[in-house]
């Protein structure tokens, strides 16, 4: 057997008094031959409020002269304190779904020696609290991995850990949950001193640990791509390994991060690509599982100065889950693009207006100020074909010549009889169409309910595209999607009941109330009606055609009163030109809370004025 460390050894010789509550309150039920529920039951009190882990269940519990430790309590999650959904542990806030996990782990090494120090008494075994913790991977007295030792839906079952570990006391004694023992990392060691009060001194102690945790973890992830193809395919059994990778950069700070992002890009993929293949789990986590988080908005703010200064992102793109508003950097490959100019001859007009270094090792990488180049790109614009044009907008030839027969697109030259050249359209129309369908357009993973392609909207209500395009243009039509897997027009997709209420003649003008909040990005639509039922915005009650039964709905009227006092993260961004995260960071550095002057929620609404205010600030002061 490995040898543990003797600094381990001091550090756990009291590991034993790391119980957490409910095992302990287990094993004095098991003493009386009675399940946990039961015996709190006994006492007046239930199992569930003490996995809560309530003050008063527990002082209930002391009124039948039941005492639970100090220590026992202060190894075990409290709601007490916590944020609704959060729970308190050892001094941070996690998650209580990360915590309360269906599953139980442990060290059966530390479970046989309880059996050895309680002469083999059948509750002797306790779990310990920091077991419950999901980035604790190893026990350090033992360098014995975790393992699971049982799984159970119901909490009060789980957590009943006397009943559950009598049913595998004989494996855990005859060596079957025993694993391969590992050497400890220093984000083991690092995540011990944190759970135990004791700093290291290293950048990433500023930040809540649950998220440090997860970025070393989304980190680690990104950086498997130096070692292999399919980092997210990692065993939970490796994530130790990970979690050690991620933080051996992170713990360096900001300037090692971005070293480390840039060194992913020099791999193979290109922007094109995507960010989810270049940073994988960590711009997918950052992105959309935790956008709303801001215990992660440094960790955000670090990836996303990062794209901002080395991708190219133009109109229709998506930065963190928000749509980007303008164009600051270009690629060789995208002014190509832009300007129907060889990738080869671009770059060197690039290279001998000094506009670019030509170090990079691809077009793609090859970056430069948008704005900086725009008379060089100009002037070098060379008129291409039908079909590379509509290529170049993502669009089948039949779409195409729809949008020429609506008026949207014109060639530059008149005609191919007069010119005598079949070049005659420019590829800089193609992009600036583009922008003004796609500027506000939200990211779309997958066509959901609801979603379609514009062209099919425009079948279903026997119009031509150029009628959504002109809605669209207009801010009257402002679902907006950009699917993730096409490019260009094909990636184009509407909310068709929203285009049905603007453009068919055949259907009400207004929009009901689950429509209109998810026009303006509020995602619970009985948070809307409860902000109209309170009487902070106007709906007009108006009979359902079909039902022939009053409803409210959102008259155009009712719509204008609602932007006059309101914005949310969605119409703020489109106000502004500029992402909704950036903003959120700022008002809440300000101390603007969202809309709540009765306490109710409203969802992620602010009062217009006040943001109109602070960015009135922001913009003088700078």
């Amino acid at each position: 057997m490995k040898e543990s460390s003797k600094y381990h050894e001091v550090r756990y010789n009291q590991h034993f008094s790391q119980t957490q509550r409910n095992s302990f309150v287990s094993r004095l039920a098991a003493h009386f031959h009675v399940d946990a529920a039961t015996f709190s039951s006994d006492k007046e009190v239930s199992f569930q409020t003490l996995i809560a882990g309530h003050t008063e269940a527990i002082k209930t519990l002391e009124s039948f002269n039941v005492s639970i430790p100090e220590n026992v309590i202060s190894w075990s999650p409290t709601s007490e304190g916590a944020p609704k959904g959060k729970r308190l542990f050892r001094g941070h806030c996690f998650p209580t779904r990360s915590l309360q996990k269906t599953e139980m782990r442990g060290c059966p090494y530390c479970l046989r020696e309880d059996m050895e120090n309680k002469g083999g008494a059948k509750n002797a075994m306790a779990m310990r609290g920091d077991w419950l913790v999901p980035h604790v991977t190893l026990c350090l007295k033992h360098i014995h991995p975790l393992v699971t030792l049982w799984k159970e839906t119901k909490p009060t079952s789980r957590y009943d850990a006397a009943l559950q570990l009598s049913k595998v006391t004989q494996s855990i004694l005859s060596g079957q949950f025993d694993e391969q023992l590992r050497d400890e990392t220093d984000f083991d060691i690092w995540l011990d001193n944190r759970l135990t009060f004791r700093a290291e001194g290293n950048w990433l102690e500023q930040f809540p640990l649950h998220a440090a945790c997860n970025f070393c973890l989304m980190l680690g992830t990104s950086l498997l791509r130096h070692e292999m193809s399919a980092p997210s395919s990692v065993l939970p059994e490796d994530r130790w390994a990970v979690y050690q990778m991620g933080f051996d950069v992170a713990k360096r700070g900001e300037r090692a991060i971005r070293d480390a992002l840039m060194g992913l890009q020099n791999l193979a993929g290109d922007p094109h690509d995507g960010p989810k293949k270049i940073f994988p789990r960590m711009y997918d986590q950052l992105a959309y599982e935790f956008i709303e988080d801001p215990d992660y908005d440094e960790f955000r703010h670090i990836l996303r100065s990062h794209m901002l200064e080395t991708w190219p992102l133009g109109v229709g793109d998506e930065l963190l889950g928000e749509p980007v508003t303008e164009r600051k950097l270009h690629s060789v490959r995208t002014a190509a693009h832009a300007t129907g100019i060889d990738q080869r001859r671009l770059k060197k007009i690039l290279l001998s207006e000094g506009i670019i270094s030509g170090n990079a090792r691809s077009y793609a990488w090859e970056v430069f100020e948008a704005k900086q180049a725009e008379d060089v790109l100009n002037a070098a614009t060379t008129l291409v074909s039908v079909k590379t044009f509509a290529d170049s907008i993502g669009a089948t030839r039949s779409q195409f010549d729809l949008l020429v027969s609506g008026g949207v697109l014109t060639p530059r030259l008149h005609s191919v009889k007069t010119t005598g050249t079949n070049a005659v359209w420019d590829p800089a129309d193609g992009v600036k169409f583009l922008e003004s369908v796609f500027l506000g357009a939200v990211p779309l993973r997958q066509a959901q309910h609801g979603w379609v392609h514009i062209s099919k909207s425009a079948m279903r209500l026997k119009i031509g595209p150029e009628k959504i395009i002109q809605g669209i243009q207009d801010k009257k039509i402002v679902r907006i999607g950009n699917h993730a897997d096409y490019d260009g027009y094909a990636a184009l997709y509407v909310y068709h009941d929203e285009v049905a209420s603007v453009l068919s003649p055949d259907q009400s003008p207004h929009l009901s109330i689950a429509l209109f909040a998810q026009s303006v990005g509020i995602r619970r639509p009985r948070s809307m009606r409860r902000l109209i039922l309170n009487g902070h915005t106007p709906a007009t009650q108006i009979l359902n055609p079909k039902l022939k039964i009053p409803q409210l709905y959102i008259t155009r009227e009712d719509a204008k009163a609602f932007h006059q006092k309101f914005f949310t993260p969605r119409t703020m961004a489109q106000a502004y030109g500029k992402s909704w995260q950036s903003m959120i960071a700022a008002l809440r550095s300000n101390g603007i809370e969202t809309f709540s002057p009765d306490g109710k929620d409203y969802g992620n609404i602010y009062e217009r004025y006040l943001i109109e205010e602070i960015f009135k600030q922001l913009s003088e002061n700078k």
